[in-house]
């Protein structure tokens, strides 16, 4: 789907579509169960009106931009964490493992979850923020991957 919106020709047929359609079905489609409703309706309307198609400049920039970020990272010597799903479907954990080959003082922690870990793995994202804000950060260059079953 995300490559359909950064490959469409222009972005008519959305700014003509209802915004909470789309990102209904978008939701149903990386989604592996049902949101609550308070949940649910903050997707939904954070994208009225035009914000779904202004959105959209943002991942439409991808094939222009990723390329000069691509040789940007090695230079970044800031610490950075990444938490990826590993049964993430709209953007894959290649993408997390990516910047970690690229970031030099990265690490990358891939949970049990889809595109959204801080709902599906909650408890699990908020550790690895913690443990990164307490100081976790100084040994970046680390990739720990949490299957079912523990961590390996």
């Amino acid at each position: 789907m995300l490559r359909d919106w950064v490959e469409a020709p222009d972005l008519g047929q959305f700014r003509h579509g209802d915004p909470r359609a789309i990102v209904a079905g978008a939701l149903q489609g990386i989604k592996r169960y049902a949101l609550p409703d308070a949940v649910r309706e903050d997707y939904l309307s954070c994208y009225e009106g035009d914000r779904f198609v202004e959105s959209m400049r943002y991942v439409r920039s991808y094939p222009a931009e990723l390329p000069a970020l691509r040789d940007l990272l090695p230079q970044i010597r800031t610490p950075v964490q990444i938490i990826a799903g590993t049964r993430d479907t709209a953007v894959p954990p290649a993408n997390a493992q990516f910047l970690h080959d690229r970031l030099p003082h990265s690490t990358l922690d891939l949970i049990d979850a889809g595109h959204f870990t801080w709902e599906d793995e909650a408890d699990e994202y908020a550790a690895l923020v913690t443990r990164w804000w307490a100081g976790s950060y100084a040994a970046t260059g680390t990739v720990t991957e949490q299957r079912e079953g523990g961590r390996i």
